[in-house]
């Protein structure tokens, strides 16, 4: 009888289309997609642990891999389940298989069970202040030194490159960390520290956000669906990085010139910030409409960098030098935060998915399985670069466990490498930096060149 009733109650749900679950992603309508259901979550909205933003955020979204790695997986029947109203029928990205990893869960297991056990808080290390208040001092710091010698070109220079090396980091520390909600348990801690951020280094976390948690992380290396390596097939991008782009010969130069094009990625997002906010989409990931808080945030940490950069400065230099500065200032920050965040995914050891099966539905690899074989490791026992990097020496950990404080990774790395061994998954890996950037300029060099495999 009770098996009839709930048959009865599923053939009364809705059917939705990824188009009309777009557009439910006001307060009052908030709804979310996960493993092929749809959930009316308006009236948990005020209740969600996680902040108010963060779930309104994922509205409208299929949220499936996202939600596994935020929440246990009881919360789905304790908490989700009683929102269902509906099947989603159709999908606007690609998805994974709706079948449990046990490779995943095992991961999970393991790294649960080593954190009790060690009495290791997942998202507090009282450290990672420290890193933060570093790297935020520094920054003032060298922009404040950069202006009182202005007057001596090279000095002045050099202090103009370790303000953007330092403000390369803190985005990789404070603005990594915050964004992936990942400084202790409380939702106005991440909002204070990604404004922080935000006047740190003149970036919109909003529409960084979009990019980076709801499409780099969700589909690394995917072919159209990974803002982060976004390419067209019939039209010649700045670089090829996929079989799939047609070759036409300044490709063979890549190599060469792609180091130049890294330096200017900050001024691009600095001004592309204002169109994504105005379109509503960052590369094919969409995003929802801002409340006016956030376009409040918005407007104050553009007007203030604008202000920092371009007019304070003018005290203490002319334009022309103002300018040049400030130019060495940006080269600095774009090269740094650019060269280390794609040489772990675009290199020759990783794989890109195809794009065939991108249209369809993984069912050869699971989620958890293409985060380790689209992922390169690096020096993870090296300190220096665990910190410079704002750990992305340790990648695969930080996409497998990204709600996790990265000061933590060095735990975690070893629990990841022995699982991967004993599912038979490959753990790409180099002992040092320079193997990563050989491998990385040699995958350009390859791709440049016209050579489609991996390890050429």
């Amino acid at each position: 009888m009770a098996s009839q009733e709930n048959q009865e109650m599923q053939s009364n749900k809705r059917q939705f289309t990824w188009k009309e679950l777009s557009q439910l992603n006001k307060r009052h309508n908030a709804h979310v997609a996960y493993k092929g259901k749809v959930y009316d979550v308006s009236s948990f909205v005020p209740n969600h642990p996680g902040g108010v933003d963060q779930i309104m955020m994922a509205s409208s979204h299929d949220i499936t891999n996202i939600f596994e790695l935020y929440h246990k997986p009881e919360t789905v029947n304790h908490i989700l389940e009683k929102y269902y109203v509906g099947d989603l029928i159709d999908n606007e990205m690609p998805v994974y298989s709706n079948e449990d990893s046990d490779f995943f869960l095992t991961l999970q297991k393991r790294v649960r069970d080593y954190m009790k056990s060690q009495k290791l808080d997942p998202k507090f290390d009282p450290r990672m202040f420290f890193v933060y208040f570093i790297f935020t001092f520094l920054i003032w710091t060298c922009w404040y030194i950069m202006m009182r010698l202005s007057s001596f070109l090279l000095l002045s220079s050099v202090f103009a490159i370790g303000w953007g090396v330092s403000s390369g980091v803190s985005a990789l520390t404070l603005g990594h960390d915050s964004s992936h909600y990942a400084i202790t348990h409380k939702p106005w801690v991440w909002k204070a520290l990604k404004f922080v951020t935000g006047l740190n280094i003149g970036f919109c976390l909003y529409t960084w956000s979009y990019q980076h948690i709801y499409g780099h992380h969700k589909f690394t290396n995917v072919e159209g669906s990974d803002p982060d390596i976004v390419t067209t097939k019939n039209v010649h991008s700045i670089w090829r990085i996929k079989k799939q782009q047609p070759w036409i010969s300044r490709y063979l130069y890549q190599h060469i010139y792609m180091p130049f094009v890294f330096s200017l990625l900050t001024i691009k997002i600095k001004l592309q910030d204002f169109h994504t906010m105005y379109i509503l989409k960052k590369g094919p990931v969409r995003m929802n409409p801002p409340t006016p808080m956030i376009w409040a945030e918005f407007f104050f940490v553009k007007t203030f960098h604008v202000f920092m950069l371009y007019y304070v400065p003018l005290y203490y230099m002319t334009w022309s030098r103002m300018l040049l500065l400030n130019l060495i200032y940006e080269l600095s920050f774009g090269f740094y935060l650019a060269f280390l965040t794609q040489i772990t995914h675009v290199n020759t050891k990783v794989i890109w998915p195809d794009p065939d099966e991108a249209k369809k539905v993984y069912t050869h690899k699971t989620w958890a399985e293409l985060q380790v074989l689209t992922t390169t490791d690096y020096a993870t026992d090296g300190w220096l670069w665990t910190i410079m990097s704002g750990s992305l020496n340790h990648q695969i950990a930080h996409h497998l466990f990204p709600g996790v404080i990265q000061s933590h990774y060095r735990h975690i790395t070893p629990i990841v490498r022995q699982t991967c061994k004993d599912f038979g998954i490959q753990y790409n890996y180099e002992e040092g930096l320079s193997g990563t950037v050989y491998s990385h300029f040699k995958y350009l060099l390859n791709m440049g060149r016209g050579v489609e495999t991996m390890e050429e």
